[in-house]
């Protein structure tokens, strides 16, 4: 499920990634991360690396179950980062797992879904 809003002062230049990588839930972040190519998960984390400890501590103001749309949508970034950095970090050539268990077949619960 993918959701719009704009983001928080201070982080509008991330507002490009919002509608490729605003995902709610384990399942669609490894899903969207499966089915990019490096190139674009490499665009994608070179724009947040550089943001990630400014996005945190503006996130740490905020309760984490009750958040204002415009941290939740920079949350949402976040937490899709870091499915990101996993591939990126360590240089796979692809981002797809297919020699692993299907990832349809998973059916994630409990907060891996809700967030």
């Amino acid at each position: 499920m993918k959701l719009h809003s704009e983001l928080p002062d201070g982080f509008s230049d991330l507002a490009p990634f919002l509608d490729r990588w605003r995902l709610i839930g384990q399942q669609s972040r490894m899903r969207a991360m499966a089915a990019a190519d490096m190139p674009e998960l490499r665009t994608f984390y070179d724009a947040v690396l550089p943001r990630i400890d400014a996005i945190i501590a503006h996130l740490n103001q905020f309760p984490v179950d009750d958040m204002p749309p415009q941290e939740r949508a920079l949350f949402d970034l976040a937490l899709t980062f870091a499915e990101v950095a996993h591939p990126v970090d360590l240089e796979w050539r692809s981002a797809d797992v297919s020699d692993l268990f299907p990832a349809e077949r998973i059916d994630l619960v409990g907060p891996s879904q809700a967030w």
